[in-house]
C-alpha cells in the first residue's frame, strides 16, 4: 500500500516558537479556510464526499458542512465560528484529518482505501495550520506510531510462540526493552502535556487524562481545565468538558463492582423489546460488540465454548450490538450463530455513555441477583479464567479490581 509522506515538527521546535506568535494565538479566530485534497476516491461512487464535524467534546462530533470532491480530488471549506476549537475532516467515510481552527489550515489525504483488503483506520494525517495545530499533529502521529508497534510486538510474539525454534521466543521473553510500549508513549505524551499545558488545544488530550476514577490523574486533569476555563472564557469546550467529565464520573460509581445492571431495553432479533431483568436468578454475561469489530468476531467462538460448558448451572449470555446498520448486523448474527439472545442498541452513542465504554468488545459479568461482578475490556484468557471461577464458586458481586485491557476495536 502506498503511504503518504509525513511531515512533522519536532516538541523542541514548538517549545521554540517565536512570543509574537504565541501571543498572536491568544486572539479569537472567527473564520478560517480549509484547504485539502484525496490522493484516491472510491470509484463505486458516483460521488464523493467529504464531511467536517465540531467536536464541542459533549460526546459525539457534529457535522456542520460537507461538500463534494473535485475532479482535481481537492475540497474546501470556511468555517465562521465564534471561537477556535477542534475539527475533523471525513473523507469518504474511509480517512479522517484532526485539526485545531485558528488559522487556514491545509491537508493531502489518502482518502479511499486501494488495498486489496480494506480496513477503516484512518492512517496518519499531518495538517499544516498553526503552532497550536501541530499539538494535534504530534499526539495525533504519537498514537499511530504507538499502535504500530503494539502491532508489531503482538505479531513477533504470536508467531515466535509457534516457531519450532524456541530461541527467538526466548530473546523476546528475556531480553528488556529500553523502553516497553506503555512507557514509550508516557514519556511522549507528557512532553507534549508541558509544552502545550497552558494553551487552549491542550482540551483535545484532557478528555482522555481524567478517567472516571478519583485520585491524582483525575484531580490533575481537572486542575488543567480549570486553568483553561480561567485563561481562556470564551473555551466553552472547557467548560462542557469539565461537565462531561463530571457526568461520566457519576455514571462510572453506578457501575462498579456490586452495583444494580442498568435496567434497558432494546430490539431483539425481531424487533420486539427485550430487557435484561428476566435473567434475574441466572448469571448473565452482557457483551456489547459490533458486525464490523474484529476482535468482537473473534472472541465470539470462545464465548460459545464458555456457553456450552455452562448454559445448564445457570449461565446465560446477551449480546447488545452498537450497529448503525441493521442488515449488517443480522448478517453477521446469521454468521455467527450465536445461540443466545441478540439485541440491537437503538442509540449507539446513549448506550456507550451509559455503560461508559469507547471500544468493543466490552463485557459486563453479573450475578444471579442481578448485579455486577465484573467489567471486562476485551475477552482474554484472563477474563474467561475469571469468568469461570465466578461461575464455579458461586461468586456473589463484591469490590474487585478490573481485568487488565487487551487489544480491541476503538471507534
Amino acid at each position: 500500500m502506498k503511504k503518504t509522506v509525513l511531515k512533522f515538527c519536532t516538541p523542541l521546535m514548538l517549545l521554540a516558537a517565536p512570543a509574537a506568535l504565541m501571543a498572536q494565538q491568544n486572539k479569537i479566530v472567527k473564520a478560517i479556510t480549509v484547504h485539502g485534497s484525496v490522493e484516491f476516491t472510491d470509484p463505486k461512487q458516483p460521488v464523493n464526499k467529504v464531511f467536517l464535524s465540531k467536536d464541542n467534546l459533549k460526546g459525539k462530533a457534529e457535522v456542520v458542512d460537507s461538500c463534494v470532491v473535485g475532479k482535481d480530488n481537492t475540497f474546501s471549506f470556511n468555517i465562521k465560528q465564534d471561537h477556535q476549537g477542534i475539527y475533523v475532516i471525513n473523507a469518504m467515510n474511509w480517512d479522517r484529518a484532526t485539526f485545531w481552527s485558528d488559522a487556514d489550515v491545509n491537508v493531502a489525504m489518502r482518502g479511499y482505501d486501494t488495498a486489496r483488503y480494506k480496513v477503516k483506520i484512518p492512517h496518519y494525517n499531518y495538517v499544516n495550520g498553526s503552532y497550536d495545530n501541530n499539538f494535534i499533529n504530534l499526539r495525533e502521529l504519537n498514537s499511530e506510531l504507538n499502535y504500530r508497534r503494539m502491532v508489531d510486538e503482538y505479531n513477533m510474539e504470536y508467531y515466535s510462540k509457534k516457531a519450532t525454534d524456541t530461541t527467538w521466543y526466548g530473546y523476546m521473553k528475556n531480553t528488556k526493552k529500553y523502553n516497553p510500549l506503555n512507557e514509550d508513549y508516557k514519556m511522549r505524551e507528557e512532553v507534549l502535556t508541558k509544552a502545550y499545558a497552558d494553551r487552549p488545544v491542550m482540551v483535545y488530550a484532557i478528555r482522555g487524562m481524567a478517567g472516571t476514577e478519583a485520585g491524582e490523574k483525575y484531580d490533575k486533569a481537572m486542575k488543567m481545565l480549570d486553568l483553561l476555563i480561567a485563561r481562556y472564557p470564551w473555551l466553552t469546550e472547557a467548560k462542557d468538558l469539565k461537565q462531561t467529565i463530571i457526568t461520566n464520573k457519576a455514571q462510572a460509581m453506578r457501575l462498579k463492582t456490586g452495583q444494580p445492571m442498568p435496567s434497558v431495553k432494546y430490539p431483539d432479533a425481531n424487533g420486539q423489546l427485550a430487557g435484561l431483568e428476566k435473567y434475574k436468578g441466572k448469571y448473565l454475561l452482557v457483551d456489547f460488540w459490533a458486525s464490523w469489530c474484529g476482535p468482537c468476531r473473534q472472541a465470539i467462538p470462545k464465548v460459545k465454548e464458555l456457553y456450552a460448558s455452562y448454559k445448564d448451572k445457570g449461565f446465560e449470555v446477551v449480546s447488545i450490538s452498537i450497529d448503525t446498520d441493521k442488515n449488517a448486523w443480522k448478517k453477521a448474527m446469521k454468521e455467527e450463530e450465536m445461540p443466545w439472545e441478540q439485541m440491537l442498541s437503538d442509540n449507539k452513542d446513549k448506550t456507550m455513555e451509559q455503560f461508559q465504554f469507547s471500544g468493543i468488545p466490552t463485557m459486563y459479568l453479573v450475578d444471579n441477583e442481578g448485579k455486577i461482578i465484573e467489567r471486562f475490556t476485551g475477552y482474554s484468557d484472563e477474563a474467561a479464567t475469571k469468568i469461570k471461577e465466578s461461575l464455579n464458586k458461586g461468586v456473589k458481586a463484591t469490590p474487585a479490581k478490573q481485568a487488565a485491557s487487551i487489544p480491541m476495536t476503538s471507534f
